[in-house]
Parts: structure tokens; C-alpha cells; sequence
């Protein structure tokens, strides 16, 4: 009922709104930008918040940078690379770089970052499983760095995109005098804006590096994000001119915003998809016997008309998906045969299987966003005989993971998954089929889990595409899992604030000019 009434009352200021005929007044040399979560620390490799990497783009520079459209590396704070060999890069840094203290952008700074504050065992890192293939970083000069690998490591150049260099000297000073805590609320980096003030709870602050590598950039002097988790706070905000973009906006005021004159919607599809994964082997000791059956659950996919609930529930501000990875991810097959929706099929099916009677079965969900697309699949279920029965974790994934990597997730879950701008399948696939690295496997498949294996450790371009076709083929026949839906970034803006907003899910702010 809460949740219905704020909506009602978004809705309501959204129509009142609607008759604006001119922006409300914004400072062009201070951007305000409302985040749906909490950045809960600024000490960048003990976290994996996506509200984190936003920040960590302004204040810190990537060592490479994607193409907002495309996702495809460019160089950045590296200006080239090469393989030696199979286990051995060699990058060069860009020279002049200074760190917001004024020390210098070195290699040492590379070799600290990976190899202290990612790898370094004391520092528990959230970020480690993500790096553990790295076996040593070599300082070779002050511009020159080699990555070696324990064995060969096709996503060496992705994993730089997500790499934001720490200043040793800095960092080891303040950890000296104020302990590690200190740099959960003090950070120091290269990028295009330094801290100002982080206020726990509520906002970062930011101000224009004036010393920074890229001439004329930032465009403006001031940048704060605010934490608004509620969206009818953000919208709020947005048309009383609080704020100047609101991200992550609910598909179902996409297109009342739209028509109030003072403000544009930046909508575009990203790399974060939205799947059903089935307890397939019965790890869960609740999960139904019939959910060990391929044709269950083949038949689940058949029941459900997932191309209608995109249009009508998510208001087509989703794109399809029937495939088990993004078709941008390395090695997908967009146009691979998948089953379609067909009622009596799914019918026919479960009585093949012995379940013409139905069953019950639950669903975890985990992402409020996706919430009214899985409950929108319940009537179509019920039409066959199967019954859902809900368990919310909306804004609640760690207790989920926990949850899950026990066993204790049974039935389907519906799981949304960014990969963390790694656009390759070794980003999502391992940790749902890899044995025994898969904490979320609940589908044992040894053969798919050596593909994934295989595929992680050659640099053969095209053994690497066969390897992760056949993992697609294996999930899609196998029914591990129900592709659903490829989410879209939504965000409303100041129609004078013009930026770039990336596949990767990154908004460019940094880059971003008042007109």
C-alpha cells in the first residue's frame, strides 16, 4: 500500500509538472546528480557497488576507457599495449599524469593497486576472484609496466577498463597516520574531479581538477552526487531543479516525463540482463522434484509470453532476450533457436513429464526493478497448472549471495546481472557453471563447466568463440536458465546538460556541457 501510494503521488506531481514551459533555473558550473543507491565507501577495492565505479570514473581515470557507444578499449592512462607473449602484456603509460596529491601517475602506482590493494590477502578484497589470474606486475621504467599471467588470460585488456590506479605514496602515508578506515572517507586519484566532501548517507561532493591531463575537461567546476533512493525523491528533485539527472527511473513514467518541455530522457539499452535460473539439480532441499526435469522447465519458458510483458508491463523500456549472455558480450549468438511461447506445448510437456497437475514452485527475486516483469509471469503459469510463490530480496543481494552460495535458493531465481562492464561471457557464466568456482551453480554440468575453463585460458580467438557457442547451446537445451530481458538505463535530465551515457551502464558526466 506504500509503495502504491508514492507512485500515486509521483504521478500526480508528474502531471502538475507537465505544463512547465521553462527550466527551472540550474547553475551550468554545478551539476547535481541523483543516485538511486548509496556509495558506502570510498575505498574503491573493498567494494563492488556499481554506485562506487560511478564515483570512481570522476576521481580516478580507468587505465583504458570504452567507447560509450560501441564498448569497444581505447587508450586512456595506458596509451599502448602489447603481448609478449601469452602470459606476459606490456603497456606504457601516459607520461605528465599527476595524482590529485601532485605525485606523479608511475607504474609503481599499477603495480601497488594490483598487487597491494586487490591480490595483498590482509586486504580482503571483495574484487580478488576478479584478479586472481594475475600472477605478478613488473615495473620495467617509470612509463612501463608488464602484467604477467599465471596462465594465458584473454580479458587482461577488459580488466584495465576497471582498473583505477592509487597513489602509493599517498595512500601508505594516510594509512600510517589514520589506519585503513581513513580511506573508506578520503580518496585521492587522477581523474577530472577531486573529493570535496563525502557525507555518509547523503552525498559526495566533488570540484573540477584544474590540473588535469584532458584539456578542457571537466566542462564545469562543481559535480555532487546525492543519494535518493526513493524515484518519486529523485523526479522530485529533477523538476524542482535539485538535481539536474536522475538516474535509474521507473519504466512506467518513461514517457510522462517525456512530454514536460524543460527535460530529455536518456534511455538506452545496457550490458545488465534480467534471467531466470532454475534449480536444476535440486541443490536447494524445498526445490520441487519437477524442476530436475529438462522438459519443466523447458516448458516454464514455453509458458511464459515474455515479449508481451516487455511491451505492456515494462512499457517497452526493455529489450528481449533469448539468448543466455548480451548479444554485445564476445562470442553470442543472437539468432540462435530458442523456444518461443506456446501454452499448449508447455502443456503438453509437463504431462510428458508427468506434471499435467501442476506443481508449486518459488521465486527469489532481487532487483525491485524486475519485480512487476516476475510477477507478471504468475498468470501465465497458472494457465498450465504451476503456481509461484514469491520471496523478495529487492535491494537486498548480499543477503541473497549468502543465501544462494548455501544452497538454501530454491526453486528459480531471477537474477540481474551487469558484469561489470566485462563484456565476455567469462563474466557472468562462471559464476552460475564453473566447478567448483560457481558459488550460484545450481546446475552441474562438468563438460559445460571445462568449455568455460578452456575458453578462459586461450588466447585462440576463434577456439574461444566455438567453446562459448557450445556453452550456449548447452544452457539453452539443457534449460539451466530463461533468458528475459536486456535492461535499459533510464535517466531523466536537465534539457541543458547534454552527456554521453555508455552501453557499459557509465554515464559521462565528466564529459558533459550546458547548453
Amino acid at each position: 500500500m506504500k509503495k502504491m501510494s508514492l507512485l500515486t503521488t509521483v504521478l500526480m506531481f508528474v502531471a502538475l509538472m507537465m505544463t512547465s514551459t521553462g527550466t527551472v533555473m540550474a547553475n551550468k558550473e554545478h551539476i547535481k546528480v541523483g543516485m538511486a543507491d548509496v556509495v558506502k565507501t570510498l575505498n574503491l577495492y573493498q567494494t563492488t557497488s556499481r554506485a562506487s565505479l560511478y564515483a570512481a570514473y570522476m576521481i580516478f581515470d580507468p587505465l583504458v576507457e570504452r567507447d560509450a557507444e560501441t564498448g569497444k578499449i581505447k587508450p586512456h592512462l595506458v596509451t599502448s599495449w602489447k603481448l609478449l607473449d601469452d602470459q606476459t602484456w606490456e603497456f606504457k603509460l601516459r607520461p605528465g599524469v599527476k595524482f590529485h596529491s601532485g605525485s606523479p601517475l608511475n607504474a609503481e602506482a599499477v603495480r601497488y593497486t594490483i598487487m597491494e590493494r586487490i591480490l595483498n590477502s590482509d586486504q580482503k578484497s571483495p574484487q580478488l576472484s576478479g584478479w586472481n589470474w594475475c600472477a605478478d606486475v613488473e615495473v620495467v621504467d617509470d612509463f612501463t609496466f608488464l602484467i604477467k599471467t599465471k596462465k594465458p588470460y584473454p580479458l587482461v585488456l577488459q580488466r584495465m577498463n576497471i582498473l583505477f590506479p592509487m597513489d602509493p605514496v599517498w595512500t601508505k602515508s594516510m594509512v600510517a597516520k589514520h589506519g585503513e578506515a581513513y580511506l573508506s572517507r578520503n580518496t585521492n586519484g587522477t581523474g577530472p574531479f577531486k573529493l570535496v566532501k563525502f557525507q555518509e548517507g547523503s552525498k559526495i561532493e566533488l570540484i573540477k581538477n584544474d590540473d588535469y591531463w584532458k584539456k578542457g575537461v571537466p566542462a564545469y567546476n562543481k559535480l555532487t552526487f546525492r543519494f535518493l533512493k526513493e524515484a518519486s525523491t529523485r523526479i522530485a528533485e529533477l523538476m524542482s531543479g535539485g538535481i539536474d539527472d536522475a538516474m535509474s527511473l521507473p519504466t512506467d513514467l518513461v514517457d510522462m516525463l517525456k512530454k514536460n518541455p524543460d527535460l530529455t530522457v536518456n534511455e538506452l539499452p545496457i550490458l545488465r540482463i534480467y534471467f531466470w535460473q532454475f534449480d536444476g539439480m535440486g541443490r536447494a532441499q524445498a526445490t520441487p522434484t519437477a524442476l530436475k526435469d529438462s522438459r519443466v522447465r523447458r516448458a516454464i519458458w514455453h509458458a511464459i509470453d515474455r515479449k508481451a510483458i516487455v511491451k505492456n508491463v515494462l512499457g517497452g523500456h526493455a529489450t528481449d532476450l533469448n539468448i543466455p549472455l548480451n548479444p554485445k558480450q564476445f562470442g553470442a549468438v543472437p539468432d540462435m533457436v530458442t523456444p518461443q511461447y506456446d501454452p499448449a506445448k508447455a502443456k503438453a510437456l509437463l504431462k510428458e513429464a508427468g506434471f499435467a497437475d501442476g506443481f508449486t514452485m518459488t521465486l527469489w527475486n532481487v532487483a525491485g526493478d524486475y519485480q512487476k516483469a516476475s510477477e507478471a509471469t504468475s498468470g501465465y503459469l497458472e494457465k498450465v497448472g504451476i503456481k509461484l510463490k514469491f520471496k523478495d530480496y529487492s535491494g537486498r543481494w548480499g543477503e541473497f549471495a549468502k543465501l544462494c552460495k548455501a544452497g538454501k535458493t530454491d526453486g528459480v531465481m531471477g537474477i540481474g546481472w551487469g558484469s561489470y562492464n566485462i563484456f565476455d561471457p567469462d563474466a557472468l557464466w562462471p559464476y552460475f557453471f564453473m566447478i567448483p568456482e560457481g558459488g550460484y551453480n545450481y546446475n552441474h554440468d562438468q563438460e559445460l563447466s571445462d568449455w568455460l575453463h578452456q575458453a578462459r585460458e586461450t588466447m585462440d580467438v576463434e577456439k574461444r568463440r566455438d567453446l562459448y557457442q557450445k556453452a550456449q547451446e548447452r544452457i539453452v537445451s539443457e534449460v539451466y536458465w530463461m533468458p528475459f530481458f536486456i535492461r535499459h538505463a533510464i535517466h531523466g535530465t536537465n534539457r541543458h546538460f547534454h552527456y554521453e551515457l555508455g552501453v557499459d551502464q557509465v554515464p559521462r558526466y565528466q564529459y558533459g556541457t550546458w547548453k
